[in-house]
């Protein structure tokens, strides 16, 4: 759809306004699908790009473990949305998505201002990304940790500290133990590197600033559905991961299930009751409902069905990263790229091609990329990995994973600031600071509107 521009006397003008790319979501696929985008345009004023995100910067999830442990500082791992975006008819706006209309090809979005907003597009990225999902198990919503965002992370290193600080002064056993025992639940990526980083960081400042909590009081466990952990990585790695982490005082239960998670304890396996006060979930995550609301065919996870150009079923609609099902060319229908943010990176590239191709009327071309390869941190200088085929393990495996994840922060200023941190931290430790930041909303109060009125945006017709 091409959206004139209007005239004086109401009628539309000829002249055609720029193609308007829309793209929903302002993590690793949203935001490097418009980078990629710019780069591919360069100087052309026929083309204007939108980036929608509900924050205002882009969070650099991999590290957020160590955010929550207090070696990086939050804002080291957020980038301003509006600093990565550079041509004069690129913007960043600062939204939440509230529908979708391919229809009319509009998008409603709920604004800073708590108006709605319509606006129109021309091409249209769903990289919406994902959200927790909690397979419906009762209790984790009210009383579980996540590991997603930074007030995940947060929250997490409140909670740990409060327990900390509790247990100090608790007279009652049973009490005490709860407080010191934490429960993670999930093997995966970000399971095993927030239980790793999360048992390096009390065991670091248990020691120094917590005397009268003994080494042995601290108990953990990592609680996993599979029959093995990092089941992403080959069983070895997995296997190794698993040893770490038993060495270090984590009681490992693979085939067990959460089934219930309440204030303080957690219920496992056949009914295995754990006394706890702090349970983090990081076992699974399910598409943005919008992506299955806005019409596009979608598969039974909720994830949008593409073509390998990552086409959806709606022309001039295309879905990308977390939120998308994009098959592999040479085993379609079969097997699809991991929703990883390697695989996010470089999607993004063949997709801003493929939208410019789009525009300009060429033959799109299919998403092909083969995984460098996977890399794990599992906390105290150890981690795992099989990069180019090669099995890595150990204080290598650490700095590989460390270095390429510094090498991927986007521009010097934030290499800098992390390098910096890492480096402090190594020469002073970590340290309990505990920030209970009141939240926003409730500080600002309501506005008071039930209907917040619409407006459409220029251009929008």
């Amino acid at each position: 759809m091409a959206h004139g521009t209007i005239c004086h006397d109401g009628a539309v003008s000829e002249a055609r306004r720029p193609h308007r790319v829309v793209i929903l979501g302002g993590g690793f696929a949203g935001i490097e699908t418009a980078r990629a985008l710019e780069r591919r345009l360069g100087r052309r004023t026929d083309v204007e790009v939108w980036l929608v995100s509900a924050d205002n910067f882009m969070l650099f999830t991999p590290l957020l473990p160590e955010v929550c442990s207090g070696v990086l500082e939050p804002r080291h791992v957020v980038t301003p949305l509006r600093a990565m975006l550079h041509r004069a008819s690129s913007w960043a706006i600062t939204a939440e998505v509230q529908a979708i209309d391919l229809d009319a090809q509009v998008v409603t979005v709920l604004g800073g201002d708590g108006d709605l907003h319509r606006i129109g597009y021309d091409s249209l990225v769903l990289a919406l990304g994902a959200e927790t999902a909690t397979f419906g198990i009762r209790g984790i919503e009210e009383h579980a940790v996540g590991m997603k965002t930074l007030a995940d992370a947060f929250g997490l290193r409140n909670r740990v500290i409060e327990m900390l600080e509790r247990a100090e002064i608790e007279d009652d056993p049973g009490e005490r133990q709860a407080q010191l025992t934490f429960v993670v639940g999930g093997g995966g990526f970000s399971g095993v590197e927030t239980a790793g980083e999360l048992e390096d960081f009390i065991h670091r400042v248990r020691k120094r600033y917590y005397p009268k909590i003994g080494d042995r009081e601290v108990r953990g466990y990592l609680v996993e559905l599979k029959d093995r952990l990092l089941p992403e990585m080959p069983s070895d790695m997995g296997a190794y991961a698993h040893r770490k982490l038993t060495g270090r005082g984590y009681q490992v239960l693979l085939d067990t299930p959460i089934k219930e998670v309440a204030e303080d304890h957690v219920v496992v396996g056949d009914g295995q009751m754990i006394p706890t006060r702090t349970v983090i979930w990081t076992g699974g995550i399910r598409p943005a409902p919008l992506v299955g609301e806005s019409g596009v065919e979608v598969d039974k996870g909720g994830r949008a069905l593409v073509r390998a150009t990552m086409e959806t079923s709606r022309p001039g609609v295309f879905a990308i990263g977390d939120c998308a099902w994009i098959p592999r060319p040479d085993d379609p229908g079969e097997r699809a790229y991991a929703p990883t943010a390697q695989n996010a990176v470089r999607e993004a590239k063949q997709l801003a091609a493929n939208i410019v191709a789009r525009i300009d009327g060429r033959e799109l071309r299919p998403f092909r990329y083969e995984t460098i390869g996977t890399l794990a941190s599992i906390g105290a200088y150890t981690g795992v990995g099989v990069v180019f085929g090669i099995k890595v393990r150990g204080l290598i495996a650490w700095f590989m994973w460390r270095g390429y994840y510094w090498l991927r922060l986007p521009g010097v200023n934030r290499k800098v600031r992390v390098g910096v941190d890492w480096l402090l931290t190594v020469i002073f430790g970590a340290d309990p600071v505990q920030l209970k930041v009141e939240d926003v909303h409730s500080a600002l109060g309501s506005t008071g509107r039930r209907r917040p009125p619409i407006r459409d945006e220029p251009g929008s017709s």
